[in-house]
Protein backbone atom coordinates (compact mmCIF):
# COMPACT_ATOMS: atom_id res chain seq x y z
CA UNK A 1 0.00 0.00 0.00
CA UNK A 2 2.95 2.60 0.98
CA UNK A 3 4.10 1.80 -2.94
CA UNK A 4 0.69 2.88 -3.97
CA UNK A 5 1.28 6.53 -2.18
CA UNK A 6 4.46 7.19 -3.57
CA UNK A 7 2.79 6.45 -7.38
CA UNK A 8 -0.28 8.61 -6.14
CA UNK A 9 2.16 11.37 -5.11
CA UNK A 10 4.72 11.47 -8.00
CA UNK A 11 1.06 11.53 -10.27
CA UNK A 12 -0.34 14.74 -8.63
CA UNK A 13 2.56 16.63 -8.20
CA UNK A 14 3.68 16.23 -11.80
CA UNK A 15 0.19 16.78 -12.76
CA UNK A 16 0.15 20.11 -11.32
CA UNK A 17 3.60 20.75 -12.79
CA UNK A 18 2.12 20.45 -16.02
CA UNK A 19 -0.72 22.07 -16.29
CA UNK A 20 1.48 25.33 -14.61
CA UNK A 21 5.44 25.60 -15.20
CA UNK A 22 5.47 24.97 -18.90
CA UNK A 23 2.87 27.96 -19.82
CA UNK A 24 4.73 30.58 -17.19
CA UNK A 25 6.70 32.59 -19.68
CA UNK A 26 3.49 32.58 -21.99
CA UNK A 27 1.50 33.59 -18.70
CA UNK A 28 4.00 36.51 -17.77
CA UNK A 29 3.85 37.73 -21.06
CA UNK A 30 0.38 38.06 -21.50
CA UNK A 31 0.55 40.51 -18.62
CA UNK A 32 2.69 43.00 -20.60
CA UNK A 33 5.96 42.20 -19.13
CA UNK A 34 8.99 42.88 -21.03
CA UNK A 35 10.82 39.73 -22.20
CA UNK A 36 13.73 40.84 -20.02
CA UNK A 37 11.31 40.90 -17.15
CA UNK A 38 9.76 37.78 -17.58
CA UNK A 39 13.68 36.04 -18.16
CA UNK A 40 14.03 37.18 -14.41
CA UNK A 41 11.17 35.76 -12.94
CA UNK A 42 12.00 32.43 -14.43
CA UNK A 43 14.97 32.63 -13.49
CA UNK A 44 14.31 33.52 -9.91
CA UNK A 45 12.45 30.43 -9.38
CA UNK A 46 15.46 28.24 -10.16
CA UNK A 47 17.94 30.40 -8.28
CA UNK A 48 15.92 30.68 -5.04
CA UNK A 49 15.66 26.92 -4.92
CA UNK A 50 19.57 26.72 -5.83
CA UNK A 51 20.28 28.69 -2.42
CA UNK A 52 17.85 27.20 -0.51
CA UNK A 53 17.91 23.51 -1.04
CA UNK A 54 21.11 23.02 -0.01
CA UNK A 55 19.64 24.11 3.79
CA UNK A 56 16.77 22.54 3.64
CA UNK A 57 18.78 19.08 2.57
CA UNK A 58 20.99 19.66 6.18
CA UNK A 59 17.78 20.56 8.36
CA UNK A 60 15.90 17.57 6.66
CA UNK A 61 18.99 14.92 7.84
CA UNK A 62 19.87 17.01 11.08
CA UNK A 63 16.62 17.46 12.73
CA UNK A 64 14.78 14.12 10.91
CA UNK A 65 12.14 16.39 9.65
CA UNK A 66 11.79 14.88 5.89
CA UNK A 67 7.98 14.30 5.71
CA UNK A 68 7.44 17.63 7.54
CA UNK A 69 9.41 19.39 5.18
CA UNK A 70 7.20 17.74 2.56
CA UNK A 71 3.65 18.39 3.66
CA UNK A 72 4.80 22.32 4.64
CA UNK A 73 6.15 22.96 1.37
CA UNK A 74 2.68 21.94 -0.34
CA UNK A 75 0.42 24.15 1.41
CA UNK A 76 2.92 27.17 1.55
CA UNK A 77 3.56 27.01 -2.11
CA UNK A 78 -0.32 26.22 -2.89
CA UNK A 79 -0.99 29.11 -0.78
CA UNK A 80 1.35 31.53 -2.72
CA UNK A 81 1.26 30.22 -5.83
CA UNK A 82 -2.74 32.06 -6.50
CA UNK A 83 -0.95 35.21 -5.52
CA UNK A 84 0.00 35.62 -9.11
CA UNK A 85 -3.19 36.57 -10.22
CA UNK A 86 -3.69 39.41 -7.78
CA UNK A 87 -1.14 41.56 -9.79
CA UNK A 88 0.61 42.82 -13.11
CA UNK A 89 3.20 44.11 -11.06
CA UNK A 90 6.92 42.97 -11.92
CA UNK A 91 8.18 43.88 -8.37
CA UNK A 92 5.18 41.97 -6.72
CA UNK A 93 5.32 38.99 -8.89
CA UNK A 94 9.30 38.88 -8.07
CA UNK A 95 8.86 38.33 -4.46
CA UNK A 96 5.79 36.10 -4.26
CA UNK A 97 7.48 34.03 -7.40
CA UNK A 98 10.98 33.72 -5.54
CA UNK A 99 9.08 33.28 -1.55
CA UNK A 100 6.98 30.49 -3.39
CA UNK A 101 10.36 28.62 -4.97
CA UNK A 102 11.42 28.77 -1.66
CA UNK A 103 9.10 27.19 0.36
CA UNK A 104 8.72 24.76 -2.86
CA UNK A 105 12.01 23.39 -2.80
CA UNK A 106 12.29 20.86 -0.27
CA UNK A 107 9.66 19.07 -1.47
CA UNK A 108 10.69 16.63 -4.37
CA UNK A 109 14.41 16.05 -2.78
CA UNK A 110 12.69 14.76 0.85
CA UNK A 111 10.11 12.59 -0.92
CA UNK A 112 13.52 11.42 -3.46
CA UNK A 113 14.57 10.72 0.39
CA UNK A 114 11.91 9.01 1.76
CA UNK A 115 11.49 6.48 -1.59
CA UNK A 116 14.75 5.51 -1.55
CA UNK A 117 14.35 4.86 1.94
CA UNK A 118 11.45 2.78 1.86
CA UNK A 119 12.69 1.10 -1.36
CA UNK A 120 16.17 0.31 0.57
CA UNK A 121 14.98 -1.25 3.67
CA UNK A 122 12.96 -3.54 0.94
CA UNK A 123 16.26 -4.40 -0.78
CA UNK A 124 14.77 -2.76 -4.08
CA UNK A 125 16.59 0.71 -4.17
CA UNK A 126 16.80 0.39 -7.71
CA UNK A 127 13.42 -0.18 -8.11
CA UNK A 128 12.95 3.72 -7.53
CA UNK A 129 12.25 4.31 -11.33
CA UNK A 130 8.99 2.32 -11.12
CA UNK A 131 7.66 5.42 -8.69
CA UNK A 132 8.87 8.51 -10.59
CA UNK A 133 7.55 6.93 -13.54
CA UNK A 134 3.75 7.72 -12.69
CA UNK A 135 5.15 11.42 -12.70
CA UNK A 136 5.95 11.55 -16.26
CA UNK A 137 2.57 9.94 -16.66
CA UNK A 138 0.92 12.05 -14.89
CA UNK A 139 2.53 15.21 -16.70
CA UNK A 140 1.95 13.82 -20.17
CA UNK A 141 -2.23 13.71 -19.43
CA UNK A 142 -1.70 17.23 -17.64
CA UNK A 143 0.20 18.95 -20.56
CA UNK A 144 -2.44 17.29 -23.16
CA UNK A 145 -5.32 18.71 -21.19
CA UNK A 146 -3.41 22.16 -20.58
CA UNK A 147 -2.27 22.54 -24.33
CA UNK A 148 -6.50 21.97 -25.34
CA UNK A 149 -8.00 23.54 -23.43
CA UNK A 150 -6.15 26.35 -21.19
CA UNK A 151 -3.63 27.84 -23.46
CA UNK A 152 -6.03 30.03 -25.64
CA UNK A 153 -6.83 32.69 -22.95
CA UNK A 154 -7.58 30.50 -19.75
CA UNK A 155 -3.86 30.49 -18.31
CA UNK A 156 -4.77 31.75 -15.03
CA UNK A 157 -7.30 28.73 -14.74
CA UNK A 158 -3.65 26.57 -14.69
CA UNK A 159 -2.51 28.57 -11.83
CA UNK A 160 -5.75 27.59 -9.65
CA UNK A 161 -4.89 24.36 -10.77
CA UNK A 162 -1.77 23.71 -9.96
CA UNK A 163 -2.58 25.34 -6.74
CA UNK A 164 -4.89 22.82 -6.07
CA UNK A 165 -2.75 19.94 -6.13
CA UNK A 166 -0.20 20.95 -4.04
CA UNK A 167 -2.97 21.50 -1.03
CA UNK A 168 -3.88 17.86 -2.23
CA UNK A 169 -0.47 16.82 -1.80
CA UNK A 170 -0.33 17.90 1.51
CA UNK A 171 -2.51 15.40 2.56
CA UNK A 172 -1.11 12.64 0.73
CA UNK A 173 2.11 13.59 2.66
CA UNK A 174 0.61 12.09 5.91
CA UNK A 175 0.37 8.55 4.41
CA UNK A 176 3.83 8.07 2.90
CA UNK A 177 6.67 6.76 5.41
CA UNK A 178 8.94 8.48 7.30
CA UNK A 179 12.51 8.56 8.31
CA UNK A 180 14.86 8.40 10.99
CA UNK A 181 18.33 9.62 10.69
CA UNK A 182 21.02 9.27 13.57
CA UNK A 183 21.61 11.98 16.20
CA UNK A 184 25.03 11.48 15.70
CA UNK A 185 24.95 13.52 11.89
CA UNK A 186 26.75 17.36 12.13
CA UNK A 187 25.67 20.28 10.70
CA UNK A 188 29.10 21.07 9.20
CA UNK A 189 29.53 17.14 7.36
CA UNK A 190 26.49 17.89 6.00
CA UNK A 191 27.49 21.26 4.30
CA UNK A 192 30.96 20.02 3.25
CA UNK A 193 29.82 17.32 1.44
CA UNK A 194 30.40 19.09 -1.62
CA UNK A 195 34.35 19.82 -0.81
CA UNK A 196 34.78 16.12 0.80
CA UNK A 197 33.16 13.99 -2.15
CA UNK A 198 35.57 14.92 -5.48
CA UNK A 199 33.36 12.58 -7.62
CA UNK A 200 30.33 14.51 -6.31
CA UNK A 201 31.76 18.41 -7.11
CA UNK A 202 32.70 17.61 -10.41
CA UNK A 203 29.17 15.52 -11.33
CA UNK A 204 27.02 18.31 -10.28
CA UNK A 205 29.19 20.84 -12.51
CA UNK A 206 28.36 18.71 -15.39
CA UNK A 207 24.34 18.89 -14.30
CA UNK A 208 24.52 21.92 -13.66
CA UNK A 209 25.76 21.95 -17.47
CA UNK A 210 22.47 20.49 -18.41
CA UNK A 211 19.68 22.10 -15.99
CA UNK A 212 21.10 25.23 -18.40
CA UNK A 213 19.78 23.93 -21.32
CA UNK A 214 16.62 22.55 -18.97
CA UNK A 215 15.35 25.54 -17.89
CA UNK A 216 15.25 27.21 -21.03
CA UNK A 217 13.51 23.89 -23.12
CA UNK A 218 11.21 24.41 -19.58
CA UNK A 219 10.18 27.92 -20.02
CA UNK A 220 10.68 28.18 -23.90
CA UNK A 221 9.59 25.45 -25.57
CA UNK A 222 6.26 26.78 -25.95
CA UNK A 223 7.05 30.17 -26.59
CA UNK A 224 9.33 28.05 -29.43
CA UNK A 225 6.47 26.65 -30.69
CA UNK A 226 4.40 29.83 -30.77
CA UNK A 227 6.67 31.31 -32.69
CA UNK A 228 6.10 28.47 -35.38
CA UNK A 229 2.78 29.34 -35.07
CA UNK A 230 1.31 26.11 -33.27
CA UNK A 231 -2.17 25.90 -32.45
CA UNK A 232 -3.00 24.93 -28.84
CA UNK A 233 -3.21 20.90 -29.37
CA UNK A 234 0.08 20.94 -31.29
CA UNK A 235 1.27 22.54 -28.11
CA UNK A 236 0.05 20.37 -25.80
CA UNK A 237 0.94 17.26 -27.60
CA UNK A 238 4.69 18.88 -28.07
CA UNK A 239 4.84 18.84 -24.25
CA UNK A 240 3.24 15.63 -23.35
CA UNK A 241 5.43 14.01 -26.34
CA UNK A 242 8.45 15.48 -24.42
CA UNK A 243 7.77 13.14 -21.63
CA UNK A 244 6.32 10.09 -23.35
CA UNK A 245 9.74 7.58 -23.33
CA UNK A 246 10.03 8.24 -19.52
CA UNK A 247 7.20 5.71 -18.89
CA UNK A 248 8.83 2.67 -20.48
CA UNK A 249 12.87 3.97 -20.17
CA UNK A 250 12.12 4.42 -16.36
CA UNK A 251 10.02 1.07 -15.69
CA UNK A 252 13.28 -0.41 -17.59
CA UNK A 253 15.71 1.55 -15.58
CA UNK A 254 16.82 -1.55 -13.24
CA UNK A 255 17.19 -3.84 -16.18
CA UNK A 256 19.31 -1.65 -17.98
CA UNK A 257 21.14 -0.17 -14.81
CA UNK A 258 22.02 -4.11 -13.81
CA UNK A 259 22.92 -4.99 -17.59
CA UNK A 260 25.15 -1.77 -18.39
CA UNK A 261 26.08 0.28 -15.03
CA UNK A 262 24.87 3.71 -13.58
CA UNK A 263 27.90 5.14 -16.22
CA UNK A 264 26.63 3.99 -19.26
CA UNK A 265 22.96 4.25 -18.95
CA UNK A 266 23.08 8.01 -17.60
CA UNK A 267 25.72 9.13 -20.12
CA UNK A 268 23.95 7.57 -23.09
CA UNK A 269 20.23 9.19 -21.38
CA UNK A 270 21.64 12.81 -21.55
CA UNK A 271 23.84 12.38 -24.66
CA UNK A 272 20.13 12.85 -26.35
CA UNK A 273 19.86 16.24 -25.71
CA UNK A 274 22.62 18.44 -27.49
CA UNK A 275 20.83 15.99 -30.45
CA UNK A 276 17.37 17.67 -29.33
CA UNK A 277 18.67 20.91 -29.08
CA UNK A 278 20.34 20.66 -32.76
CA UNK A 279 17.11 19.72 -34.26
CA UNK A 280 15.25 22.18 -32.77
CA UNK A 281 17.67 25.31 -34.36
CA UNK A 282 16.80 23.52 -37.64
CA UNK A 283 13.31 22.65 -37.25
CA UNK A 284 10.66 25.62 -38.84
CA UNK A 285 7.62 23.69 -38.95
CA UNK A 286 5.33 22.85 -35.59
CA UNK A 287 3.89 19.14 -36.60
CA UNK A 288 7.87 17.91 -37.53
CA UNK A 289 9.14 19.69 -34.04
CA UNK A 290 6.78 16.84 -32.51
CA UNK A 291 8.61 13.77 -33.02
CA UNK A 292 11.64 15.70 -32.03
CA UNK A 293 11.01 16.24 -28.73
CA UNK A 294 10.66 12.84 -27.59
CA UNK A 295 14.68 12.78 -27.29
CA UNK A 296 13.55 14.25 -24.38
CA UNK A 297 11.99 11.82 -22.70
CA UNK A 298 15.22 9.89 -23.03
CA UNK A 299 17.23 12.26 -20.96
CA UNK A 300 14.87 13.30 -18.65
CA UNK A 301 14.70 9.37 -17.85
CA UNK A 302 17.80 8.99 -16.71
CA UNK A 303 18.23 12.37 -15.10
CA UNK A 304 15.59 11.66 -12.49
CA UNK A 305 15.71 8.48 -12.11
CA UNK A 306 19.61 7.15 -12.47
CA UNK A 307 21.04 10.21 -11.43
CA UNK A 308 18.36 9.85 -8.05
CA UNK A 309 20.57 6.53 -7.43
CA UNK A 310 23.97 7.69 -8.71
CA UNK A 311 23.72 10.14 -5.75
CA UNK A 312 22.42 8.15 -2.91
CA UNK A 313 25.23 5.62 -3.83
CA UNK A 314 28.35 7.88 -3.32
CA UNK A 315 26.84 9.67 -0.21
CA UNK A 316 26.47 8.18 3.25
CA UNK A 317 22.92 6.90 4.13
CA UNK A 318 22.37 9.66 7.23
CA UNK A 319 23.01 12.74 4.72
CA UNK A 320 20.57 10.69 2.12
CA UNK A 321 18.05 14.48 1.71
CA UNK A 322 21.14 16.77 0.96
CA UNK A 323 22.61 14.57 -1.69
CA UNK A 324 19.40 15.41 -3.30
CA UNK A 325 18.68 18.61 -2.50
CA UNK A 326 22.18 19.52 -3.65
CA UNK A 327 21.76 17.09 -6.70
CA UNK A 328 18.23 18.78 -7.59
CA UNK A 329 19.34 22.47 -6.90
CA UNK A 330 22.02 22.20 -9.25
CA UNK A 331 19.91 20.15 -11.85
CA UNK A 332 16.78 22.08 -11.53
CA UNK A 333 17.99 25.02 -9.70
CA UNK A 334 21.51 27.00 -10.73
CA UNK A 335 21.56 25.65 -14.06
CA UNK A 336 18.11 26.17 -15.35
CA UNK A 337 18.54 29.99 -13.27
CA UNK A 338 21.36 30.65 -15.57
CA UNK A 339 19.34 29.40 -18.59
CA UNK A 340 16.06 30.76 -18.57
CA UNK A 341 17.78 34.51 -17.50
CA UNK A 342 20.16 33.96 -20.74
CA UNK A 343 17.07 33.13 -22.76
CA UNK A 344 14.94 36.35 -21.51
CA UNK A 345 18.20 38.56 -22.71
CA UNK A 346 18.17 36.77 -26.33
CA UNK A 347 14.51 35.76 -26.86
CA UNK A 348 13.81 39.31 -26.95
CA UNK A 349 16.05 40.47 -30.11
CA UNK A 350 16.91 37.53 -32.08
CA UNK A 351 13.71 34.79 -31.27
CA UNK A 352 14.29 31.19 -29.60
CA UNK A 353 16.98 30.00 -32.78
CA UNK A 354 20.25 30.95 -30.78
CA UNK A 355 18.95 29.95 -27.57
CA UNK A 356 18.99 26.06 -29.08
CA UNK A 357 22.52 26.84 -29.72
CA UNK A 358 23.56 27.71 -26.78
CA UNK A 359 22.33 24.77 -24.96
CA UNK A 360 23.79 22.48 -27.61
CA UNK A 361 27.19 24.17 -26.15
CA UNK A 362 25.89 23.90 -22.81
CA UNK A 363 25.18 20.01 -23.28
CA UNK A 364 27.61 19.00 -25.01
CA UNK A 365 29.68 20.57 -22.02
CA UNK A 366 27.59 18.55 -19.64
CA UNK A 367 27.91 14.96 -21.31
CA UNK A 368 31.75 15.54 -20.96
CA UNK A 369 32.04 16.73 -17.73
CA UNK A 370 30.00 13.77 -16.25
CA UNK A 371 31.48 11.30 -18.23
CA UNK A 372 34.50 12.17 -16.18
CA UNK A 373 32.81 12.39 -12.68
CA UNK A 374 31.46 9.00 -13.30
CA UNK A 375 34.88 7.48 -13.53
CA UNK A 376 36.07 8.39 -10.90
CA UNK A 377 36.04 5.41 -8.14
CA UNK A 378 33.07 5.64 -5.88
CA UNK A 379 34.57 5.29 -2.01
CA UNK A 380 31.27 6.29 -0.05
CA UNK A 381 32.00 4.72 3.09
CA UNK A 382 35.02 7.01 3.22
CA UNK A 383 33.25 9.98 2.79
CA UNK A 384 31.67 11.40 6.22
CA UNK A 385 31.56 9.47 9.54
Amino acid sequence: MIRLWFKLFYAVEFVGVGIFMPYLAIYFLRKGLSSVEVGSLLAVMPLSGFLVQPIWGVVSDKLSATKLLVTLGCWFSGILVVMLTMTDRFDYLFAIVAATAVVRAPIHPNVAALALNHLELKGKQDEYGKFRLWGSLGFILATLLAGGLLFDGRLTVAIYLYSGCMLVLGFISFLLPDRHVSSNARWRDGARLIVTVPQLRLFLLGVTCVGVTLGVANQYLVVYMNELRAPGWVIGWTVALSALPEIPLMNLAVNYIRRWGLRAVFVVGISALPVRWLCNMLVTEPLFALPVQVLHGVAMSALLVVGVIYIDNILPRNWRASGQALYVSCLHGLGPSIGVFAAGLIVGSRGTSPVWGLCLIMGIMGCVIVNRAMSIKTNADAVVE
